[in-house]
């Protein structure tokens, strides 16, 4: 058996689990309910268990586990191992979390990272992102959230705060953001911002049939979805929602490749699954507005790995971090 890295992706819902290969070989996956409610105790439980019941079942030793790698939300440590204060984990109050399962796990070097930037590197160790020696990873939800790799790194800052790319500022003055700052990328171009950008037009008296008929008359049940299918149906106004998003985003992307020449930049999250209606005019406008070499250059293509880029990037950090240490 080749030896053998571990990867968990530690949801507020679900942890994933990944057994794989030094080569790259996914060889078994798991996912489990969190049970985040009853606090770090109970959720580190979870994920010795589920990476115990893989190891069982695959017939491998925990003497054949080189490394484990976690990805948690933040805020956390990532050279410390400690998770501070995610708000999706009650009760979680800087957690030595890197420590605590390295002794339930007979003392095989765990290591913690970010969620995002685990995403990323699973996009980059085996997939879209594969080949390259620089990419952008930006994960396209409820809000924007990035990853860069430079040279085979992970680009984390002198904080572990780097590579905030939903936070890049696209409007001065502009939409209050989560953050609490204003005219983030994040505020226009993540599927809460598609959102936002239908309400205001739909306040300002635009018409859109097949949009109102999908939510029930009942605009703040407008979510991106229904914005999708009504632009599917050939709804004027929902494709003008969406190629105002996607301009945001391309927008963003072009800053992107202008300061960091980026081989690719992989899009994540549901928003990918519209297809061309999201990359044409992503394209056209990042390349419309950023240099003419590092754009040529540049690829803007889908994520290669779903719902498994978390895990698996999990488990390529841990290996990462245990070579660079050795």
């Amino acid at each position: 058996m080749s030896e053998i890295v571990i990867g968990v992706d530690l949801g507020g819902t679900n942890v994933k689990t990944a057994l794989v290969s030094r080569d790259r070989e996914l060889l078994a996956k798991d996912s489990r309910p969190t049970n985040a409610e009853g606090g770090p105790e109970s959720v580190m439980a979870v994920m010795e268990a589920s990476i115990r019941d893989l190891l069982k079942a695959e017939a491998i030793r925990m003497d054949e586990v080189l490394a484990v790698g976690f990805g948690a939300p933040g805020p956390m440590n990532w050279q410390t191992g400690v998770v501070y204060s995610p708000p999706n984990l009650p009760g979680w109050s800087n957690v030595p979390l890197a420590q605590r399962m390295m002794e339930r796990l007979e003392g095989v070097p765990c290591f913690v990272d970010n969620d995002a930037n685990v995403a990323c590197y699973g996009e980059y160790w085996m997939g879209a992102g594969r080949g390259t020696e620089s990419m952008v990873v930006l994960t396209l939800g409820t809000g924007v959230g990035g990853g860069v790799v430079v040279f085979g790194q992970l680009l984390r800052g002198i904080d572990g705060t780097a590579a905030e790319l939903g936070h890049l500022k696209v409007h001065r003055d502009g939409r209050l953001c989560g953050c609490g700052s204003r005219g983030c990328l994040e505020s226009y171009a993540s599927v809460s911002g598609m959102v936002q950008t239908a309400l205001d037009g739909l306040a300002q008296g635009k018409l859109s049939p097949a949009l109102l008929n999908l939510c029930g008359g009942d605009t703040g049940a407008i979510d991106g979805k229904m914005i999708f299918d009504a632009a599917q149906q050939g709804d004027a106004f929902a494709q003008w929602v969406f190629e105002e998003t996607a301009e945001w985003l391309g927008l963003g992307i072009a800053s992107i490749i202008n300061y960091q020449n980026p081989e690719k930049v992989v899009l994540c999250g549901g928003m990918i699954e519209a297809g061309e209606l999201l990359f044409a005019p992503v394209r056209r406008v990042a390349k419309a507005n950023c240099f003419k070499v590092p754009g040529d250059r540049c690829e803007i293509v889908p994520a290669g790995l779903g719902s498994d880029s978390g895990v698996l990037g999990c488990a390529g950090c841990a290996l990462a971090r245990f070579e660079a240490e050795r």
